[in-house]
């Protein structure tokens, strides 16, 4: 691949559904490159159900392939009585609102619910380091203030697709 990664094989690595539709189907080069990154790291990238229901289920091409060749797993969200998971979502929430001057109850929630699955797998698997994925910069500003919030810091890192795979200028559509 010729990149380093900042993925590893002792993390939980949980991603968003835009970094799926980034990377478009298998056969596109993004796919590809990030599907080899994942795989030389030695992760199982963590899918939230909605994730996958905002993907359009688990037999879409890009979601069946990624469980088919075992780098991918669908997880359930955090449970609505973990109170640093609810915390966690909620200041998620709350930050993504304020970044895009939605009311709070128009904010997408699997975006939210990121903030409070990297919690609760930090504390209750004992997992030393949890990453999140995702390319939406007010999801990420939330995920980032609520682990601050409740911290974390040590043990969160968000991260985009271009920190995956890098920028690549050939992966551009090109108009002529």
């Amino acid at each position: 691949m010729g990149r380093d990664t900042p993925l590893s094989a002792d993390q939980d690595v949980l991603v968003d559904a835009n970094i799926f539709y980034a990377i478009g189907q298998p056969s596109n080069p993004q796919y590809q490159r990030f599907r080899t990154a994942v795989q030389h790291a030695g992760v199982v990238c963590k899918l939230p159900r909605r994730v996958i229901g905002e993907l359009g289920g688990p037999e879409t091409d890009r979601v069946r392939t990624a469980l088919d060749e075992g780098w991918a797993e669908i997880i359930d969200a955090p449970s609505p009585t973990d109170g640093d998971a609810v915390a966690a979502s909620d200041i998620t929430r709350r930050t993504i609102a304020s970044e895009t001057d939605q009311a709070e109850h128009e904010v997408e929630k699997t975006d939210a619910i990121l903030a409070g699955l990297a919690i609760q797998y930090v504390r209750d698997r004992s997992t030393t380091s949890v990453v999140v994925l995702t390319d939406d910069q007010p999801a990420r500003k939330g995920i980032e203030n609520a682990v601050r919030a409740q911290g974390y810091t040590d043990a969160i890192t968000v991260y985009g697709l271009a920190d995956i795979i890098g920028d690549d200028p050939g992966d551009s559509m090109r108009l002529i």
